[in-house]
């Protein structure tokens, strides 16, 4: 009953931190401290961690954003009149025009540079952020063309063939039946979410919290010390990898920062091809770090020894620990993810456990 414990302790500290009930149970679930694996039975609690949870996400999800709504309501209630149209498109523009900050633009040409591939110009990461608050609206910009999507995927600027192409080869069909509407979108977020179980939240959480972490401390290490080697190579790796997109922008997540894995949890929920690219690439970069490491049973051995005798409520009190606890759940879960070689749902998640034993009265 160690982890129950741990978790009634640790919403009591972040609840009396002045912090809103949602706010402490996103911070509690960044870090882990009600996991399905260490969870002895389903009980009163570990429904109400999984309703809370649902609730933070959800309400993150409705919080919505200005910008997003704002050009959502140019063309709402299926008024797609061509004004209607140009006006969303009008004010996508002067949104992506504004959020292309310095910053970003910043973020892009060092994440080229490190990785040897070409900077993006202004203009283009402009259109990117245009493109994807009109995807986030539920429209579909005309400015995204025909392009052949399979070949953009197949070869990059580098001339290279990403690591990972064999796995974004064909689309999940599970994933693919979760939502019709953009998987960005208001609504499409809602129908994800409540179509999947705790488990694959979790995963999400754990897997796709760790790679974004991850992508940002090596560039910025890579970019602080350029004789880092670890991070020199890492960079390189990624770079060859869905994830160099995000090596190339603003972190999305932080430790300091606990509701931003409500973002960061939905966007990898969307599509378990991410989950499976991040989980090969954490445990790869786990085998370089860990020099005696052969192979992932060492690094996998190491994070359950440490997640037995961590006293996670200790570490849940500075960002830091949150982070080291959000990266051992990201080993973890890739672990299992690589074994069983599916992100979703089985037989015994503690969603279907508990609901069952709901209906027999148990």
């Amino acid at each position: 009953m160690a982890g129950l414990h741990d978790y009634v302790e640790s919403l009591a500290l972040r609840a009396g931190q002045g912090r809103s009930t949602d706010e402490a149970v996103l911070a509690l679930f960044m870090a882990g401290l009600l996991q399905p694996r260490n969870i002895p039975c389903v009980n009163e609690l570990t429904a109400t961690h999984i309703a809370s949870v649902r609730r933070a996400l959800n309400k993150w999800i409705d919080s919505g954003d200005r910008d997003r709504d704002r050009i959502s309501r140019r063309a709402s209630d299926g008024n797609y009149t061509e004004s209607a149209l140009d006006e969303a498109y009008s004010e996508a523009e002067k949104v992506s025009n504004r959020r292309t900050s310095k910053a970003k633009v910043a973020f892009d040409r060092i994440g080229a540079e490190l990785s040897g591939t070409a900077p993006s110009t202004r203009g283009e990461i402009k259109t990117a952020e245009e493109k994807a608050y009109l995807s986030a609206a539920q429209l579909r910009p005309s400015l995204w063309g025909d392009d052949d999507e399979g070949e953009r995927a197949n070869i990059w600027d580098t001339g290279l063939t990403p690591l990972d192409a064999s796995i974004f080869r064909n689309e999940c069909q599970i994933c693919a039946s979760r939502t019709k509407h953009f998987a960005g979108s208001l609504i499409g977020q809602r129908e994800i979410l409540r179509s999947a179980c705790f488990c694959e939240i979790n995963r999400a959480r754990a897997i796709g919290g760790s790679i974004s972490m991850l992508v940002a401390s090596v560039r910025d290490a890579a970019h602080a010390d350029p004789g880092d080697s670890f991070a020199r190579a890492a960079v390189q790796l990624i770079a060859n990898t869905a994830f160099r997109f995000p090596l190339r922008d603003i972190a999305k997540i932080s430790p300091d920062r606990p509701t931003s894995v409500a973002a960061c949890t939905l966007f990898f929920l969307h599509d378990c091809r991410l989950l499976k690219s991040a989980a090969a690439t954490l445990m790869q970069l786990a085998i370089w770090k860990i020099e005696s490491a052969k192979d992932t049973s060492v690094v996998v051995s190491a994070a359950r020894a440490m997640d037995e005798v961590l006293h996670k409520p200790s570490l849940l009190r500075s960002a830091d620990g949150i982070g080291v606890l959000l990266a051992l759940d990201g080993t973890l879960e890739s672990d299992e993810l690589l074994r069983s070689h599916s992100a979703h749902c089985h037989s015994s998640c503690i969603d279907h456990v508990y609901a069952s034993a709901i209906r027999h009265g148990s």
